[in-house]
């Protein structure tokens, strides 16, 4: 007879489930080691820098890498959290309550004194008291379940009842379950008005004391944040200033500051560099600052959208998932003065796979340029703004095919903006009436030497798909993808010949579509696609300057291929033998 297992529901800590007597203190030293461990996997140290940062030998770092938690105090492991903790941007403390976001709320939970913490990799956090956040936490769990009360029943019949008495009586629902956001609202003790939304409700960082910085944090608990906005109150302002908003930009590499006027309009655009602590060499961290100004909002036009579209170019020069970590929107009279400010405390996207097609040096010249095509027509009609997206997704995907297949996405894109904006008559409407004129007259007289009825039948029914073909003008249009596409890079002056001659990349994306390969070296191809992705980019955009490609090196072994970047100067014309002027041969 086989014995039946019996299990046991863990108590959530493993040392107390061992029975052993310092429990807590072991499951506290363990949360905090595996989040200075991630910490230090973060910024990829060797064991010396970490030695150096954390004031330890490097066979403590061994240890502590080791999960060997037991050998450090709980205090020594905060310090080592407190070391690498993030650069602080923002600080504020907060006061008003804790409510509902998507309902009326009758039963908010008020907070005094706690401290919001804004970061430069865009998190921003919220300390408060441990006692307050076990409300908030009661709150939500008794508002996430429906409560019921039985019909007619009062307290006191309710206390007499057996359990097995209330099997069948009427239940009615009286408080719904709530399935929406919680937010934070109220003041600063400068008058600042705050509101956010709670990012993730479970997400609590337990502080303790670390007693030899004399940080009083015990019973503190830290919670993530979302959507922060601030106003500073500033309605009294007077009018005449220009308005501006600032960005704070993450992944992007600004040697030199640079301005441009925006598009056809009185609009101007200023990127700064911004040096912190942690942006050297890494990315999801504040690097530099982006003003706009001047930009007359209306349907169309907005301050977010030149952002959006910026920050576009910003990731097609650098090769880097740019991204937005705060908009400060002020206005300028001798200096700036913020009216309200707002983080989205969203995860940056950092990684970055993509060429810098725009080295640092060249970084001014290139968005001086298209700054001035920074236009609805160009982003929005010609597809650009669209088309940059699938590009910069590129970025991301580590699968060859996928970013093929988005490459691909991306010349459709434009193909279809420019094929709906020219011209699809390959013939003036009064010679194509004449064609068809003729053509269908032979067509009407052809039956009278056909004298087999079946062969009658077939040729009847050829005679209405010509008829049809010539009704809806098809027999005037552009022909297929490989037509258009090609008639789009003659219009924009896109060299191709030299990457796809007759564009076998078409042949190639769909054999990945329907069969599942290429048939070909995807990888190799995706660089060569690519090429003539950004180039085509480049014209629309009408940048003149040098730009990067990627070139497929010769080597000796044959089973192994090496690949660079080439200096190219844009735009250039690719002679009858497919080789390139105006290419500076210096490989990187």
């Amino acid at each position: 007879m086989t014995e039946e297992t019996i299990f046991e529901e863990s108590s959530g800590n493993v040392f107390a489930d061992l029975g052993l007597v310092d429990a807590d203190e072991l499951f506290a030293r363990g949360k905090i080691g595996i989040q200075v461990i991630r910490l230090l996997k973060q910024r990829n140290l060797e064991q010396r820098q970490m030695s150096e940062l954390l004031g330890i030998s490097q066979p403590e770092v061994s240890h502590l890498m080791n999960g060997e938690f037991q050998r450090f105090s709980e205090g020594k492991l905060l310090l080592f959290l407190k070391r690498l903790d993030m650069e602080l941007k923002k600080q504020f403390t907060f006061s008003g309550i804790f409510k509902k976001f998507h309902e009326e709320d009758t039963q908010p939970i008020e907070i005094n004194g706690a401290n919001i913490y804004c970061y430069v990799n865009g998190n921003i956090l919220i300390e408060i008291n441990s006692q307050v956040n076990q409300h908030i936490n009661h709150k939500r769990f008794v508002e996430s379940e429906p409560i019921y009360q039985l019909k007619g029943v009062t307290i006191e019949q309710l206390d007499i009842l057996q359990f097995g008495e209330l099997d069948g009586l009427e239940r009615e629902m009286v408080q719904q379950a709530y399935e929406g956001d919680y937010e934070i609202e109220g003041q600063t003790v400068e008058g600042w008005k705050i509101k956010a939304i709670i990012a993730d409700a479970n997400f609590q960082v337990r502080l303790g004391v670390d007693n030899s910085e004399n940080i009083e944090q015990e019973g503190k608990s830290l919670v993530r944040l979302r959507d922060l906005d601030i106003d500073y109150n500033l309605d009294s302002l007077e009018e005449g200033g220009t308005q501006e908003i600032v960005y704070g930009l993450a992944n992007i590499e600004v040697i030199h500051n640079l301005s441009a006027q925006i598009g056809n309009l009185e609009a101007e655009m200023c990127i700064e560099s911004v040096s912190t602590r942690e942006s050297t060499n890494k990315s999801g961290i504040l690097s530099a600052e982006m003003t706009l100004r001047n930009i007359r909002e209306n349907e169309q036009d907005s301050y977010e959208t030149y952002c959006a579209w910026l920050i576009s170019l910003l990731s097609l020069a650098s090769g880097h998932c740019v991204d937005k970590i705060y908009s400060i929107k002020g206005v300028r009279y001798e200096h700036f003065q913020r009216k309200s400010e707002y983080w989205s405390g969203r995860k940056l996207r950092s990684e970055a796979r993509g060429i810098a097609v725009i080295q640092s040096p060249h970084l001014y010249q290139f968005m001086q340029q298209c700054a001035k095509k920074l236009t609805w027509e160009t982003f929005s009609d010609k597809g650009v703004g669209l088309a940059l997206s699938w590009y910069i997704d590129t970025f991301v995907s580590p699968m060859a095919a996928v970013n093929f297949l988005l490459l691909c996405t991306v010349l459709e894109s434009l193909n279809k903006k420019h094929s709906s904006n020219a011209s699809k008559s390959l013939l003036p409407t009064n010679i194509y009436r004449q064609i068809r004129h003729q053509i269908l007259k032979v067509v009407s007289d052809f039956p009278q030497g056909i004298n087999n009825q079946d062969d009658l039948k077939k040729y009847n029914i050829f005679a209405l798909k010509v008829e049809k073909s010539f009704a809806s003008g098809s027999y005037n249009q552009i022909g297929n993808l490989r037509t258009s596409l090609k008639e789009m890079f003659k219009t924009y002056s896109v060299p191709y010949e030299d990457l796809f001659p007759e564009l076998e990349f078409i042949t190639i994306r769909d054999k990945i579509v329907h069969e599942g390969f290429g048939g070909v070296d995807v990888a190799l191809e995706l660089r060569k696609l690519s090429n003539l992705v950004v180039r085509v980019f480049l014209a629309i955009l009408g940048y003149q300057g040098n730009y990067m490609e990627s070139i497929k090196i010769e080597i000796d072994d044959p089973g192994r291929s090496k690949h660079g970047l080439i200096c190219r100067s844009f735009p250039f014309i690719a002679s009858e033998d497919n080789t390139e002027s105006n290419s500076i041969n210096t490989c990187c």
